[in-house]
């Protein structure tokens, strides 16, 4: 189960850029136009946005799996707080999250996951950017690449990516550890 909810977000997010993407060019292009390459503003603007619903998606499924993984506060004698019966499913967990913190309580961790949907924005940025000019180089931009190609490209750009999300990542924490002195 830890498996699917580790998947859950890369899926929602592979899902959620498609669906934006392709829906964002549609609404560009006049009906039986070849598909343009896309500025990287808006390329990572399609990915921020992506980023951002697969969060609001996702994030009640992580909240409930790490309650279910670490379990709920003990006093000091090692017994939970009353000694009604709990439900450890994944629907007893989401009642009782809801039952403590509210509707909002699903949704615990979305501000540091927004700041996190920077680094597959970035990614996919980055890939279809190069990917244009390598077609563009060829000189045939409606051909595909060769999954080699495809692969060494992705390789490159999600080492942009890391590299960019490193830095803006210390530089947030280090605002707020100095924010908090």
């Amino acid at each position: 189960m830890t498996v699917t909810f580790q998947c859950l977000p890369e899926y929602a997010y592979f899902l959620s850029h498609s669906l934006i993407r392709s829906s964002y060019i549609k609404k560009k292009l006049p009906p039986g136009s070849k598909i343009p390459a896309l500025s990287t503003a808006a390329e990572l603007m399609l990915g921020a946005v992506a980023g951002v619903l697969a969060q609001i998606f996702t994030i009640p499924v992580s909240v409930i799996a790490t309650r279910q993984q670490v379990g709920r506060p003990e006093d000091n004698s090692g017994t939970s707080r009353d000694e009604t019966p709990v439900d450890d499913s994944f629907m007893g967990v989401a009642r009782e999250i809801i039952e403590e913190e509210g509707i909002t309580g699903l949704w615990l961790g979305l501000k540091p996951g927004l700041v996190l949907t920077v680094n597959p924005a970035i990614t996919y940025g980055a890939f279809e950017r190069v990917k244009s000019l390598v077609l563009m180089a060829q000189g045939d931009i409606t051909t595909k690449m060769s999954p080699w190609l495809s692969f060494i490209i992705g390789a490159l750009s999600k080492t942009l990516a890391t590299i960019v999300s490193i830095a803006f990542l210390q530089a947030c924490r280090v605002n707020l550890w100095f924010g908090a002195r």
